[in-house]
């Protein structure tokens, strides 16, 4: 099996279906390809920061379009759903930040520190780990698993 992040966005856009709705929110929407793009930043940018694969990351953004990137790009890097963890990403003040220990960083700075370096899926997940983020963003996953738009 292929790996959770590859068959959510990349198997679309592969597959002819980048310019697909994938996501929407009332800031307006965002097509697999232009998910596909901003989430491997975003990981990208992670990483530069320090967070790896099996790292615990505290996601608190509500609902919307950075939480489906947000998601995706976790998913993407293979970061674990974890609270009370050295690593957050959150809401602050009205925009997305991620604090790693004592730092912090606008999302959309990391996003685009991330730019130049994207990460690529990963050819396929530990064991269990797809199960693992499922159970807590299955809201995310499950839709756009069925190339179906997050709402």
């Amino acid at each position: 099996m292929t790996a959770l992040s590859f068959e959510m966005l990349d198997r679309h856009v592969v597959a002819g279906r980048s310019e697909r709705i994938a996501c929407t929110d009332a800031t307006g929407s965002l097509t697999f390809a232009r998910l596909l793009e901003r989430s491997a930043a975003l990981a990208g940018g992670l990483v530069v920061l320090g967070i790896r694969p099996g790292d615990g990351v505290e996601l608190d953004l509500p609902a919307g379009n950075d939480r489906v990137i947000a998601v995706c790009a976790l998913i993407r890097l293979g970061a674990l759903p974890a609270s009370g963890t050295e690593a957050r990403i959150a809401a602050v003040g009205g925009a997305g930040s991620v604090r790693v220990n004592d730092n912090e960083i606008e999302l959309s700075l990391v996003e685009r520190a991330g730019r130049s370096d994207p990460l690529p899926a990963g050819t396929v997940d530990e064991p269990g780990y797809a199960d693992a983020v499922t159970d807590v963003f299955g809201d995310i996953v499950g839709p756009l698993l069925s190339g179906s738009p997050v709402v």
